[in-house]
C-alpha cells in the first residue's frame, strides 16, 4: 500500500463515511476525496491533523453507526427495571 498514488473518490452521503475518511486521508499515501453533489472535497483538507488524530475515538463515543450504547448502559427491555 505504500505505492499507491491513485486518487480514490468516495461517493458517500453517510456522516460516519465522512468522519472516517478525514482520519484514514491522513494514514494512507495517495489523495482520498469524497464526492458531495457536484464537488470533490479532498479529505485531508477537512479536518486539522490533530483534530484528524481524535476523530475516530470521539466518533464511536458520540454518534457511530456501530456504536448503540456503553457496555451494560443499553436501554432497559420493557417491562424491566423499576417502573
Amino acid at each position: 500500500m505504500d505505492n499507491v498514488s491513485d486518487i480514490v473518490v468516495l461517493d458517500s452521503e453517510d456522516t460516519d463515511v465522512y468522519a472516517q475518511s478525514a482520519y484514514v486521508s491522513r494514514q494512507v499515501c495517495g489523495d482520498l476525496m469524497m464526492k458531495h453533489k457536484n464537488n470533490y472535497i479532498d479529505c485531508c483538507s477537512m479536518l486539522t491533523e490533530n483534530v484528524a488524530e481524535i476523530t475516530i475515538p470521539l466518533h464511536v463515543i458520540s454518534g457511530s453507526d456501530h456504536t448503540s450504547s456503553f457496555y451494560g448502559r443499553g436501554e432497559k427491555v420493557a417491562g424491566e427495571g423499576d417502573l
